[in-house]
């Protein structure tokens, strides 16, 4: 199966409809000025999608001549032509969204396609803990770290392998660390495992300017899901966080006291650099490595970002330049 990263699978959707497509900027309010975060935007002609920031702003590829659809739990859905301009503000009026009833959008092909039907509605147990208890003859302390990559609910949407753009803006996800399977809430309480057959790759938004993009990767990870921090025709980056929980181990003699009264989550995160023909290659995180792997092709974006160390938001910035 092709891997394809969600920016890369804007760029081959374009080619394949011949549209033209252009890099645009915007910012989501109310009607009282105040952004709204963490709506959910997409081009009404392609599968172009994102949701905003924390601020209500979006960075988005789209068509100069399509249309613009907004939709946020409370408002009223609203569209906006893009007239060829690099930049769009979008107001949004109290209402109610027909899209949160329905939840679907057609694909190419005219056919109708739910994010739900692509989830196995199976009921797990949330592995956090939280509350002390009695241990081994000593009182245990709140578990420390998550079994999840985010410690709130983020929004998200998928692409099929039949490259369809699926969506639902009822549902809030996250990512299990622990098993490499993306999890879903409707409640907030109840946690359900998705089924993710069917899916190329799945974005999680949490307010960041990038999404956190998931894919299947079988040549660095045995699990379903791992993330994909650079995406282009050239050049991939993965990220695979494995994931394991140390239960508490606290001893003493009465004189010496060794281990934890806690049970932890600790990440071991490897990151691993393919280039287009060439076999997975693992790498450190080191400014001086990234201008080695991307050459010529990062040189401007490395100097533009000064002394700013190389982590996961450097690389999701990187990706998005290379994208232009």
């Amino acid at each position: 199966m092709k891997i394809v990263h969600f920016f890369a699978l804007l760029l081959l959707i374009s080619a394949t409809s011949f549209a033209q497509t252009a890099s645009l900027t915007g910012k989501v309010k109310n009607g009282e000025g105040q952004p709204i975060p963490l709506a959910f935007i997409r081009d009404q002609g392609h599968y172009y999608a994102t949701y905003t920031d924390s601020a209500g702003s979006f960075i988005l590829k789209g068509d100069p001549a399509s249309s613009l659809l907004a939709i946020a739990p409370g408002y009223a859905d609203i569209g906006v032509k893009i007239d060829g301009k690099a930049s769009i503000d979008i107001v949004m009026q109290n209402g109610i969204s027909s899209s949160a009833k329905t939840a679907v959008i057609n694909d190419l092909n005219g056919n109708l396609s739910s994010l739900s039907a692509y989830l196995n509605k199976q009921t797990i147990v949330s592995q956090a803990g939280g509350t002390t208890s009695v241990k081994a003859g000593f009182v245990q302390e709140p578990t420390r770290g998550s079994p999840y990559l985010f410690t709130v609910w983020a929004r998200g949407f998928a692409i099929t392998n039949g490259d369809s753009l699926l969506y639902d803006v009822n549902n809030l996800y996250n990512y299990d660390k622990l098993t490499g399977n993306l999890v879903f809430t409707r409640d907030g309480k109840n946690i359900l495992q998705a089924n993710i057959a069917g899916v190329k790759s799945f974005s999680l938004f949490n307010g960041k300017p990038h999404p956190f993009v998931f894919v299947n990767a079988p040549e660095i990870s045995k699990k379903p899901l791992i993330e994909i921090l650079v995406a282009t025709p050239r050049y991939k980056l993965y990220k695979q966080t494995d994931t394991k929980l140390q239960e508490a181990n606290f001893h003493t003699d009465g004189v010496i006291t060794s281990g934890n009264r806690y049970d932890e989550y600790e990440d071991n995160v490897h990151y691993f650099f393919v280039k287009t023909g060439d076999k997975p290659k693992q790498i450190s995180l080191k400014k001086k490595t990234i201008k080695e792997l991307f050459g010529g092709d990062a040189d401007k974006f490395v100097s533009a970002q000064g002394d700013r160390d190389v982590d996961d938001d450097y690389l999701r910035d990187l990706n998005y330049a290379l994208s232009l």
